[in-house]
């Protein structure tokens, strides 16, 4: 197995000080000093920052030292090729195929609802929009390791009707049978504290991490077709599905 650059491994070091809020009162240490941290170049150590930059975690701009990015607007934005999918894996997002133990995702929830303001934007719905929205958990012998929430637009759930009505959805299926092709994904990726109710369904305290993943769907024409947001804690198990449904029952 190739050894693991020197910037990377320095990238997880700052990371999880950025994460456990070591820096939330001031800037991170120079280039200079995490390079003489770390016993690097100074290259080496631009390069560690940068990284976390790429992340979302830290802004950095020329001249000045990095700080950390406010937790509510941590986040990266992948297009849906091979970049996405190593980054997913460097983010711990994993499919159901990488965990072992007994999988199962149970719908929690259907309901309409106005749209989150993140949601509208990604649904380009006004804000206070009526959104249909599924909720489901993922468990791992039956510890809670996933809340996922889909979101469509009426016009696609009245094109589409069994995204609402079926217990087990297939999301492509479905809306490539109204007569739109899935083409495109917009993706955001942030680390965030856990609020009240994800403590509860996960077990974890206040102080907890948060991995929160949001993607927007899209149609040959820009169309929006879907909203999604995963949430599971920063350690631990967990599954994300492709399309965010449920196996085929012959899987």
């Amino acid at each position: 197995m190739a050894k693991q650059p020197e910037y990377v491994s320095i990238a997880e070091t700052l990371r999880a000080e950025v994460l456990a809020g070591d820096y939330d009162t001031g800037a991170l240490p120079s280039t200079s000093d995490i390079a003489s941290r770390f016993e690097v170049n100074m290259k080496t150590a631009g390069r560690a920052v940068q990284q976390l930059v790429a992340e979302g975690l830290v802004i950095a701009r020329p001249g000045m030292r990095a700080v950390p990015m406010p937790p509510e607007l941590r986040g990266i934005r992948w297009p849906m090729n091979g970049r996405y999918a190593r980054a997913r894996a460097a983010q711990g997002l994993v499919f159901g195929g990488d965990v072992s133990g007994s999988v199962r995702k149970d719908t929690v929830a259907r309901e309409w609802i106005t749209a989150p303001v993140v949601i509208a934007h990604l649904l380009k719905v006004d804000n206070g929009a009526r959104v249909f929205h599924r909720r489901s958990r993922t468990y791992v012998d039956d510890v809670p390791t996933e809340e996922t929430s889909m979101f469509f637009p009426e016009s696609i759930v009245a094109a589409a009707p069994r995204l609402e009505n079926d217990e087990r959805i297939h999301v492509v299926a479905y809306v490539e049978e109204s007569g739109h092709v899935v083409t495109r994904t917009a993706n955001e990726i942030r680390a965030r504290h856990a609020n009240d109710a994800e403590q509860q369904v996960f077990g974890i305290d206040a102080d907890s991490i948060v991995i929160e993943h949001i993607h927007g769907t899209y149609g040959a024409e820009g169309e929006a077709l879907e909203a999604v947001c995963n949430v599971r804690p920063a350690h631990g198990s967990v599954i994300t599905f492709d399309t965010y449904e449920a196996p085929l029952e012959n899987d």
